[in-house]
């Protein structure tokens, strides 16, 4: 840590650099970025170098000023007693009793002394650390607040005139008044240019934000959505992103992470998550079946194996709405198809919002959703957007070139 909150600060930064290009060397490598980030590493470090010799120093004044104090009250506190002693005005064993207590008393303080330049450190982290403590979230998830419903259709879903922009980029509006309604058990497909919204909506749906403007309305109640205890509605929802997390454990382990704590999965339901999701491949080639381990961000497994796992634990909590972020862009044809047909069997009976690269994914909801520059373009089925010929018909085109 440094000695002041600037110095504290640039530190954050060049650790951030290491761990970012530790967790990402392969990426660093491939683009023969190692010296820059060496170069930028050292930069930020040596900001903080600074005035670090006279800083030194200064200490090293300080510490000697507090430890010849000591010394010196050592020096005088024996020619003082040797007085006494000779005078016969005090015992031997009176005045070392005495002088003792005035040593220890003054190492104390020299020690103490010696100790003030990390205890500016230790404030300059303590401020930071309270600062962490003390803030407040929009969106509390550990003490959740709100209505938690007995009984409520949660795949009923309406966006009333949402207007969205994320705190860090106020000036950047994402979401110009967003408003669709989607019905139990729909398949929805969201699609659009880069940038458009979709993962935005996402978001909401989720509540890891809520709308600076509208409402997001639940159930046939129109129950707004902040008004829900956030721990009961993120239950009833189920994500698969384009890259899954998988944790250092067994697959088991993983998919068990889908439920709340202290609750349990039947066994029939597992193996019925395990077919739904297509996990035959973890009972093939030597593999442990749900106890193979799946080793550090489930490195042992190929891309659509993961998405598959991922899927699964989707699925145990048997959730009301399922989104699926580009579940299958980052896969190969062959593991796309596998996991596209995990992905269907996921949709059945619930609602699902469904983000994909190549449209043909999506070309089968009961209603897509054309995203693009903050508000809801188009919506329709497939072919009543393509006989439209706008946004959509134009993403098909490109599609297919």
């Amino acid at each position: 840590l440094g000695a002041t909150k600037a110095d504290n600060e640039e530190l954050k930064h060049a650790q951030q650099v290491i761990s970012d290009s530790v967790q990402n060397a392969r990426t660093v490598q491939a683009l023969g970025n190692e010296k820059e980030l060496v170069e930028l590493y050292a930069a930020m470090v040596r900001k903080t170098a600074i005035g670090l010799p006279q800083r030194n120093v200064l200490a090293g004044f300080a510490f000697g000023l507090a430890s010849a104090v000591m010394f010196f009250v050592m020096a005088g506190g024996f020619y003082f007693a040797s007085f006494l002693i000779q005078s016969g005005e005090a015992k031997f064993s009176d005045v070392m009793k005495a002088f003792m207590g005035i040593f220890y008393a003054g190492l104390g303080a020299g020690q103490a002394a010696s100790m003030m330049g990390d205890a500016t450190k230790a404030k300059v982290a303590a401020h930071d650390m309270f600062k962490l403590l003390d803030r407040r979230s929009k969106i509390e998830g550990l003490e959740p607040m709100g209505e938690t419903p007995v009984e409520i259709e949660a795949g009923l879903i309406e966006f009333r005139d949402v207007h969205f922009h994320y705190p860090f980029r106020p000036q950047v509006q994402v979401l110009k008044g967003v408003s669709f309604t989607i019905q139990p058990g729909q398949a929805v497909g969201l699609v659009g240019p880069s940038g458009g919204g979709k993962s935005t909506v996402m978001a909401l749906i989720q509540r890891f934000y809520d709308p600076m403007q509208g409402t997001v309305l639940i159930g046939h109640q129109k129950k707004p959505l902040n008004e829900l205890n956030i721990r009961f509605w993120r239950r009833q929802v189920g994500f698969v992103g384009q890259e899954p997390v998988l944790f250092n454990t067994t697959v088991r382990e993983n998919i068990m992470y889908g439920l709340d704590d202290g609750e349990t999965i039947s066994t029939e339901r597992l193996e019925e998550c395990q077919q739904m999701a297509n996990l035959g491949f973890l009972f093939k080639d030597g593999n442990k079946g749900l106890d193979t381990e799946v080793g550090p961000r489930g490195n042992r497994l190929s891309g659509g194996q993961k998405q598959r796992v991922a899927i699964c634990r989707a699925l145990v909590r048997n959730p009301s709405v399922l989104l699926l972020d580009e579940a299958t862009s980052a896969l190969d044809t062959q593991s796309e198809k596998v996991v596209q047909d995990a992905l269907e069997a996921a949709r059945k009976g619930r609602t699902s919002f469904a983000i994909a690269h190549r449209l043909s994914t999506i070309s089968g909801s009961d209603i897509i959703l054309v995203v693009s520059e903050g508000f809801v373009v188009e919506k329709g089925t497939h072919d009543e957007l393509m006989k439209l010929e706008g946004v959509y018909h134009k993403l098909q085109m490109q599609s297919q070139h």
